[in-house]
């Protein structure tokens, strides 16, 4: 039986939590499914685990590989993808039962090339839904405003506005749309590599759908990435941002989005001012201070900030953008020290 959807999970030291995320795919409601699991050189159980799991499912794949990075893992399983369409999984990640008989329902009915849906946090304290404004059945023309700039940043740091994650764990997509436009995850990049395949699948569909369900489980936890500490992360997030405004560029939409673009380019930098205050960041203290003040002295930052009303910015905000725009170095650090502890004990991203 050929399968409607391919499943693809990449694999990398997940042991703990693989058989919770691999349960909920083989329980879906969706019984033509296929799940391909890309073990990408764990260092710990996660293959004897992956091993088990394939032996008790038959429509379990398994691919054991060197590793190469999350990107290519990904590839590799859209390269072994027989299904009509694709989703994916991480696999620290868990998802409703009924998720993809539910997506593909909606996708199928609306004619559409990709399915979003909503997802739900999962952090020590409980469980948060997190919910799009957007609903119904999007056109090309609408998919710019409503989807990619949204995915790209919020409309402004104003208080109570929100933005898309540019997450293909919450997509069901047309493999035939991928292979036709021959989309691939970037294996250079080490970070925003999903953010880059969804922009480019949504500028190159004619119509994606919402499902307003919220089917899809994001863990948060100590040792995930969203809460970690990322060695060189400035440095391979503005290789990412590059690679962005070259691919909108390319489709000839830079322009129409450059306050986006802007929000984004400081999301960046706060971003990688907590990252250098963070726990386990091994670096001794002046060499923290010294990349903080390298991050400040950007020209294109200040550029960006001074775009800002900072009279609309929520009073947090509005302080780290005041620091930043002051290039408040030793403050931000000590701010972002406190926040990240304060972040760790609550267990959020």
């Amino acid at each position: 039986m050929k399968p409607m959807v391919s499943i693809i999970v990449p694999v990398y030291n997940a042991a703990p939590y693989l058989k919770q995320c691999v349960d909920s795919l083989t329980n879906q409601t969706l019984k033509e499914i296929e799940i391909i699991l890309i073990n990408d050189g764990s260092k710990d159980d996660s293959l004897a685990v992956c091993m088990e799991l394939a032996s008790k499912d038959d429509r379990i794949r398994l691919i054991d590989k060197l590793n190469g990075g999350v990107s290519e893992a990904r590839n590799d399983g859209l390269r072994a993808a027989t299904g009509e369409y694709i989703g994916f999984v991480d696999p620290d990640d868990w998802v409703d039962a009924d998720m993809y008989e539910r997506m593909l329902t909606t996708l199928t009915t609306a004619q559409a090339d990709i399915c979003m849906c909503n997802y739900v946090k999962e952090t020590k304290e409980g469980t948060v839904p997190v919910l799009m404004k957007q609903t119904g059945t999007i056109e090309k023309d609408a998919i710019l405003g409503d989807i990619v700039a949204n995915v790209i940043a919020k409309p402004s740091f104003r208080s109570g506005e929100t933005d898309i994650m540019g997450s293909v764990c919450r997509l069901l997509v047309s493999r035939e749309l991928l292979e036709k436009e021959n989309i691939w995850f970037d294996k250079d990049v080490a970070f925003m590599e999903d953010l880059l395949v969804c922009v480019e699948a949504f500028l190159r569909c004619e119509r994606i759908t919402i499902d307003g369900g919220a089917y899809y489980h994001y863990r948060v936890h100590e040792s995930s990435t969203v809460m970690a500490f990322k060695p060189q992360f400035y440095q391979r997030q503005k290789q990412a941002f590059a690679k962005l405004q070259a691919l909108l560029a390319r489709e000839g939409v830079k322009n129409a989005l450059s306050m986006r673009l802007a929000n984004r380019y400081i999301i960046v930098a706060l971003l990688s001012l907590a990252n250098e205050a963070h726990k386990d960041n091994p670096m001794p203290f002046r060499e923290k201070i010294r990349n903080i003040g390298m991050i400040l002295a950007d020209n294109e930052l200040a550029a960006n900030l001074e775009k800002i009303d900072l009279n609309e910015v929520e009073s947090r905000k509005k302080l780290e953008l005041n620091l930043m725009k002051r290039r408040a170095s030793m403050t931000l650090y000590l701010y972002y020290s406190i926040f990240n502890k304060i972040k760790a004990a609550l267990g959020k991203g």
